[in-house]
């Protein structure tokens, strides 16, 4: 009896509590584990003034309000494509950002319905972009070498049919 009721407690406390919301974009390329992300970042904005290209911004989504994500630095790579300088994590002061840790890559292609190559048209714009030669477009449709794929947003920029995003890997 006492086991049915243990669980049947942890059930319904279980319903109460509110989901962990996790950020769906992508972290700037030198960031640490998400938890630690959150735990250390200060939302000083040092990241978002230091990215050449601009491609970082707070995270404001309105699932994002009230909770440790809001503020947080994300990387957009819908106007431009990252380099990888390491400006944004030199400029960071918490740690957040960590060269010592390697560049994290955190985006990976995604090839929608509407790509030209895989409807059997000639497109060789998102192959010819990748500066890591990690797409090949041939007559079957398009393939990527994700180990060689560097998440930097250069095919999606050089799609005019809008069939390549970057989404954040899992």
């Amino acid at each position: 009896m006492a086991h049915f009721l243990c669980r049947r407690l942890t059930r319904l406390w279980a319903r109460r509590r509110p989901g962990a919301i996790n950020c769906r974009e992508a972290r700037p390329p030198w960031a640490i584990e998400e938890s630690q992300f959150l735990a250390l970042c200060q939302r000083c904005g040092n990241c978002f003034q230091a990215c050449p290209n601009g491609l970082i911004k707070p995270a404001t989504g309105p699932e994002y309000q009230n909770s440790p994500i809001a503020g947080t630095p994300v990387l957009d790579l819908d106007c431009g494509q990252c380099s990888y300088c390491g400006s944004c994590a030199r400029a960071c002061p918490s740690g957040a950002l960590d060269l010592r840790y390697g560049r994290q890559v955190q985006t990976r292609v995604k090839i929608e319905a509407s790509c030209q190559a895989r409807q059997g048209f000639y497109c060789l714009l998102c192959e010819d972009a990748c500066p890591q030669q990690a797409i090949k477009a041939s007559p079957d449709g398009v393939t990527v070498n994700m180990t060689a794929c560097d998440g930097c947003g250069a095919c999606g920029l050089a799609c005019l049919y809008g069939a390549i995003t970057l989404v954040r890997q899992p």
